[in-house]
């Protein structure tokens, strides 16, 4: 029987997440449908990417949740930033039982590797059905972090870090390195010329081999993350001539990795596509460790080296061998893959448990329904579905938080008025939160 699974994402980096996981749906077991939530800067070519792989919605937040085909799925992926994963679960769960709809399990993820800031993300992550971790560091990290309080019972599966089907290396591919450039790693100017250079003279000194700078959008398109010049310009303004085999490129990332023999990244998570594909792979440690890098997580990888002092690229490319207790470590490792999710999917069905009480004595996490917008979108979905009581109950509780507020004052005095007609008037002319 075929599992139905809808996948939501808004940002380019978290569609790219679905399409991963969505490329192990084989129609027959499992069939995936993805939401790209409308906002400006997803680039198009993300966009037209999920769509031959399956089927792709663009509904807004409110839109979907009003959308009778969400019964048609037996679980619903959430892929989306902290605050936003909370109000996605707190307003569906609230909608589904004032609907008198069936609730399905919910589960959420990370778009690759969580380089920093850990904790915050399973703060946010708290109370989903499932959460899905990368492997054994994460789950390691969740545990200590959980246990002792209340919210130990916390389920996870690890779905691992494999996110393309698996190649085999390929020895007799032409001498060309993909150095897998990010938006904000580095992000100050002088450290990006800086990384330019490297990579300009790296070439002269491997003139047999090619070097393609692979940007992570085009100059005319944009991304979640800001940057104030383009790689290209960097490359231009530091340059001037480049070597004739120092290029950019914009061809699709998977396509290069697959007929290149290296990769170099600062720490992109792309280093696994590259593994993936059948491309060896080296993390620049030319900056050193550094947290706002995202290097401290290859500590231990046996990838880290230095672009600038290295002989060349031949020598760079017969010392690329990851450790395999470190690829098992962060979950990079067969047992780790979306077929565990699906199984705990089933499991769920078979078996259903009930949600993780969030609200609890001594205890705040950002997940619980605390937040004022939260409040506030649970009370306009309450209002639309005439649930008076419960849209009453929920802006009191956001005017003991913001009493100052004029909005939830007016609109919870349209709410106390009598008799319906005059109630409904007021509702009409009184400003409501915009979803």
């Amino acid at each position: 029987m075929t599992v139905n699974v809808l996948l939501v994402a808004d940002s380019d980096s978290q569609l790219l997440a679905c399409q991963a996981l969505a490329r192990h749906g084989d129609g027959r077991e499992v069939r995936f449908t993805v939401n790209a939530i409308p906002r400006e800067g997803t680039p198009e070519t993300v966009l037209q990417a999920l769509e031959r792989g399956g089927p792709l919605w663009r509904l807004t937040p409110l839109q979907l949740l009003a959308d009778p085909r969400l019964d048609d799925f037996a679980a619903i992926g959430v892929y989306l930033t902290g605050s936003k994963l909370a109000e996605f679960r707190s307003v569906y769960q609230l909608s589904r039982e004032q609907q008198r709809r069936p609730r399905r399990p919910l589960f959420c993820g990370f778009n690759g590797v969580v380089l920093e800031r850990f904790e915050e993300a399973i703060a946010w992550r708290l109370g989903y059905d499932l959460i899905c971790l990368n492997g054994p560091r994460d789950q390691a990290r969740l545990e200590l972090l959980l246990r002792h309080t209340p919210f130990s019972g916390q389920r996870t599966v690890l779905t691992g870090l494999g996110r393309q089907r698996p190649q085999a290396p390929g020895n007799e591919r032409p001498r060309r390195m993909v150095f897998a450039e990010q938006v904000v790693m580095p992000a100050a100017l002088a450290e990006r010329r800086r990384l330019v250079r490297i990579l300009a003279r790296l070439a002269r000194r491997s003139p047999e081999w090619e070097l393609l700078i692979k940007p992570r959008v085009a100059p005319h398109e944009s991304t979640f993350h800001a940057v104030d010049t383009h790689i290209s310009h960097t490359l231009r303004d530091t340059l001037g001539s480049p070597p004739a085999n120092l290029q950019l490129s914009y061809a699709p990332l998977p396509k290069l990795l697959a007929q290149s023999r290296l990769l170099g990244t600062v720490s992109s998570t792309a280093l696994f596509d590259a593994l993936d594909l059948g491309c060896r792979a080296v993390v620049m440690d030319d900056f050193g460790l550094r947290p706002d890098l995202g290097t401290p997580f290859f500590a231990g990888s046996g990838l880290l080296r230095s672009l600038a002092t290295a002989d060349d690229l031949d020598s760079l490319a017969a010392a690329a061998d990851p450790d395999p207790a470190w690829l098992h470590w962060v979950g990079y490792h067969p047992q780790f893959s979306p077929a565990n999710l699906l199984e705990a999917l089933r499991e769920l069905q078979t078996h259903p448990l009930p949600p993780l009480q969030l609200s609890q004595p001594g205890y705040v996490v950002n997940a619980a329904d605390l937040s004022t917008n939260q409040l506030r979108r649970g009370a306009e979905t309450a209002i639309r579905c005439g649930d008076l009581e419960e849209a009453t109950r929920l802006l009191e509780m956001a005017q003991l938080q913001r009493p100052d507020n004029r909005n939830i004052s007016r609109r919870l005095a349209a709410l106390r008025l009598r008799p319906a007609l005059l109630r409904r008037l007021a509702l009409l002319v009184t400003p409501r939160f915009r979803l």
